[in-house]
């Protein structure tokens, strides 16, 4: 096989293995190396801002994901003292995929005598010591310096990291990913008559792993409840129903021609939604064609589906204890530090409002009713104002713009939800809405292509939050599947808790399963519509304090409290929100390590995290975990603390588990 060969060979496997360096795509360059001797080769590499050695042995070839830039390499061999006795000339190369030969020409080089003697590294808390002893370096020798060069411990690229001054020896490393790399130290003197020696590798204390884990103990308050069961909503979940369709245009020259097209297919229009290229149909007296067999048509211009009548997702069962589930979510923590701002809105689709109920710091803009075609947005079933009250608990300072889309019972139809979606989000085709909102509370659900595309377009166009309820289903939710709109992914899912004897529980009607964000408790009713209501309160809370809307969903999945299994689970989510640690922002635990000769070091650490490897030196340490809920300097009341003493670590592993409780005193 010709050496062309083999190195095409070469540059194949090394991308199908991914090897990386500078650059994490396995885009490589090959460095092939010629002439003798075969042993003791060297390859320097030279950047811009980076200097590399890579020690090849006997390799003839050597293959680099080099990052664009220009990069000068030269090759060279030592004999079995250190000194150079061959070396190429210099060859450039610019990145990428491309092959680069050098020569090796056989001749004694000169080479600095110079070497570091017992060179010796000793593991800190917070990092790494070098320290050698050196021969007199003495001004007839030029002047030099000593370079401090590091690689990992299975590498073999050597970089040069720092250098200091002849009399000076030794080099902190400061960081925990310091005890990952092995160390060596040369000597480089001045001027261009002699080279650099050989590296000398450091030797010292291997360090150890201390493995961290922890979890956190949350407490709430016992609830004593009542049921009082609402007759009339008793029983099985109402089936999905629909009286008339929606119809799907697939093209722009299809929309232009609706008329015509549906005509041709026996049906009627009865209102056109232009922004997401659909209308309302209703078959023709005379249709060939049931309501049934055109809710499944479909050809090359059009297809169909039901007008699906949505149900808010309430259960109808009162509660007595009201202030149990603010204490559930933190809310009174998270009123010490805002009460909201009427310069958030948040839109309420839902059965309309009744102004009167709300306390006089909610300001009620004027919105739309989707169901009569007019301005009159009274609540003629209860549950849009019940949704509001629950918000305004929440926020009690906040702007709400009820937007009726369900009728007085409680339905509605996927047509009017969608074009309300629209209208809230200010992006309505034909209605003006004065004052778009920056979170919209859907406090209901079924599927319909129609909702998905009216979601999709307000994420595109829009930072408007979406938060939707998962869903209920009264005999109890067995499989896993939310309701739509909650279901989609652009959409914040919450499910419904209720207190159980060993804290929250999935509550037994509620819908669960993949896409679900969050969980919270419902209100003074039964039902995900209460639940999902509280969350956009929280949401509307964290706008107040200035956090983004872009930050919302991931600070609220961040700062859950975890229930179930570890982690994001069907059942509940990222966890039940916790509106303080949401409002104030608090992301991170404190990882806060101490040893007996004093030496301490902190890390942060995502809250969505549940342990930590650190390599550290051999001892004995003090691990201390914290989240700073309260701000101040050092663990106080209203804070989640857990300490472990005497923590040992030999050489090897060791391991130890926080649970961390808040702080009562």
């Amino acid at each position: 096989m010709n050496r062309k060969v083999i190195i095409c060979l070469l540059i194949l496997s090394l991308s199908l293995t991914g090897c990386t360096w500078t650059r994490t795509d396995p885009v490589l360059t090959v460095v092939e190396i010629l002439g003798e001797p075969v042993e003791g080769r060297e390859l320097w590499i030279l950047g811009e801002n980076s200097t590399y050695l890579v020690e090849l042995g006997s390799d003839a070839l050597f293959s680099l994901p080099l990052a664009p830039g220009i990069w000068k390499l030269q090759a060279a061999a030592r004999d079995a003292i250190g000194n150079v006795v061959a070396l190429s000339e210099t060859g450039t190369a610019s990145g990428g995929r491309q092959v680069l030969s050098l020569t090796l020409d056989k001749t004694l080089v000169p080479t600095t005598e110079v070497q570091a003697g017992k060179v010796l590294h000793s593991l800190l808390l917070g990092g790494v010591e070098l320290a050698w002893q050196a021969a007199e370096v003495t001004s007839h020798q030029g002047g030099g310096r000593w370079e401090i060069w590091r690689r990992p411990r299975e590498g073999r690229i050597w970089e040069k990291i720092g250098e200091t001054a002849p009399t000076e020896t030794n080099y902190f490393m400061a960081g925990l990913d310091a005890f990952r790399h092995v160390y060596a130290v040369r000597w480089a003197p001045s001027g261009k008559d002699k080279l650099p020696g050989p590296l000398q590798i450091s030797t010292g204390a291997a360090s150890g792993v201390l493995e961290i884990e922890w979890d956190f103990e949350h407490t709430f308050p016992p609830v004593e409840r009542s049921y009082l069961r609402a007759q009339s909503l008793a029983g099985e979940t109402p089936q999905p129903a629909y009286y008339d369709l929606i119809a799907h245009f697939k093209t722009e020259e299809a929309f232009a021609l609706r008329e015509e097209i549906l005509s041709s297919l026996g049906l009627r229009l009865k209102e056109e939604i232009c922004s997401l290229a659909a209308a309302v149909v209703e078959p023709e007296p005379d249709s060939a064609l049931s309501l049934e067999e055109l809710s499944t048509y479909h050809d090359q211009n059009v297809f169909l589906e039901p007008n699906w009548i949505l149900q808010a997702s309430a259960q109808g069962n009162l509660l007595s204890n009201l202030p149990w589930y603010l204490d559930y979510l933190r809310i009174p923590a998270a009123h010490t530090v805002t009460w909201g701002d009427q310069a958030i809105r948040i839109a309420v689709l839902d059965s309309g409002l009744d102004e009167y109920r709300l306390p006089a710091s909610v300001k009620v803009l004027p919105g739309y009713n989707f169901v009569q075609k007019n301005f009159n947005t009274a609540d003629d079933y209860g549950h849009g104002t019940n949704v509001a009250l629950t918000i305004s608990e929440v926020m009690p300072v906040v702007s709400l713009l009820p937007v009726k889309v369900l009728n007085a019972q409680g339905g509605g139809f996927a047509s009017d939800v969608s074009q309300g979606m629209l209208y809230a989000a200010g992006l309505h085709d034909s209605l003006h809405n004065p004052y778009p909102c920056q979170i919209i509370n859907l406090s209901l659900g079924a599927s319909s292509i129609l909702l998905q595309k009216a979601v999709r377009q307000i994420t595109a166009n829009t930072d408007v939050i979406l938060l939707a309820a998962a869903g209920n289903t009264k005999a109890g939710a067995t499989e896993p599947g939310l309701f739509y709109p909650a279901a989609f992914s652009e959409v914040i899912a919450v499910g419904a808790i209720e207190p159980g004897p060993e804290g929250p529980e999935r509550a037994y009607y509620s819908h669960f399963g993949p896409n679900l964000d969050l969980v919270a408790p419902p209100s003074f009713e039964d039902g995900t519509s209460f639940a999902v209501a509280l969350v956009s309160g929280v949401a509307g809370l964290m706008l107040a304090e200035g956090i983004s809307p872009e930050d919302i969903r991931p600070t609220l999945t961040a700062t859950a409290i975890d229930l179930g299994l570890p982690g994001w689970d069907e059942e509940y989510g990222h966890g039940l929100v916790n509106a303080e640690w949401a409002v104030k922002g608090i992301t991170e635990l404190t990882l806060i390590l101490s040893d007996h000769r004093e030496g301490s070091l902190e890390r942060k650490m995502p809250l969505e995290a549940d342990a930590q490897s650190l390599d550290l030196p051999p001892g004995e340490y003090k691990v201390q975990a914290w989240v700073n809920v309260q701000g101040g300097v050092e663990p106080e009341k209203g804070d989640y603390y857990a300490s472990a003493d005497a923590v040992v670590l030999e050489n090897g592993r060791a391991k130890v588990r926080l649970t961390l409780p808040e702080l009562k005193e």
